[in-house]
């Protein structure tokens, strides 16, 4: 099993913190969201052994061509052999997760990264702010991805290009070891972008979504 990323009270605080100070300048609302993967990935672990399966009937079939297999091995052993090969092709990945990812495509991994930030700004009703200007960023630990979602009054002003800037703060924070450091830069990149796009804060009712972190058990 991966040893899991652990935040601090501390650095809990300070990306809260952030958030708030966002809130109190401009009219959007922030969610970061951290979570401990995006996808089972278990296609991979499958991949892995029929590729273990695979190479061990070859050496089979190569040392039964060249008269190489021993008389004593019989037909009983040898699937016995390849269902133990198989087998440990599965589980490898299955208890390194990091073996999933590497075995899965990247477009795959980007889209499943993806998939479920967009199932995360609907579980945390990003969507239903006043005005549609809700932000979410989403992180990913085993892909080690980062995703930014605007809401649709936002998107209608601030291009993905501007969005990548956040994500590339989260990213280069987690590098240097200081991830809520990175998050809370980001936060403020969101900030001026609010800011500069006229998303100024005005009169808006109670604080419409939890300003604390969400992080994956």
């Amino acid at each position: 099993m991966r040893k899991k990323f652990e935040f601090s009270e501390a650095d809990k605080k300070q990306v809260k913190e952030a958030i708030q100070a966002l809130e109190q300048k401009t009219a959007g609302e922030m969610v970061v969201y951290f979570a401990r993967e995006s996808d089972s990935y278990l296609m991979a672990c499958w991949k892995l052994s029929s590729i273990f399966g695979a190479i061990f009937l070859t050496l089979i079939a190569t040392l039964s061509y060249l008269w190489l297999l021993p008389a004593s091995v019989s037909v009983m052993t040898i699937c016995l052999t390849a269902i133990g090969t198989t087998a440990i092709g599965f589980a490898i990945p299955y208890f390194i997760h990091t073996l999933r990812v590497s075995f899965t495509p990247d477009e795959i991994v980007s889209h499943r990264v993806l998939t479920k930030a967009r199932d995360i700004f609907l579980q945390e009703e990003i969507f239903n702010t006043t005005d549609r200007i809700g932000i979410l960023i989403y992180i990913s630990e085993l892909e080690h991805q980062v995703q930014v979602l605007g809401d649709s009054g936002i998107n209608a002003k601030i291009e993905q290009e501007d969005w990548n800037e956040v994500l590339g703060l989260v990213i280069q924070g987690i590098k240097a070891n200081k991830p809520a450091q990175g998050i809370a830069s980001a936060i403020g990149k969101c900030e001026d972008l609010l800011l500069a796009n006229d998303f100024v804060n005005v009169v808006k009712p109670d604080n419409e979504l939890s300003d604390d972190m969400r992080i994956e058990e």
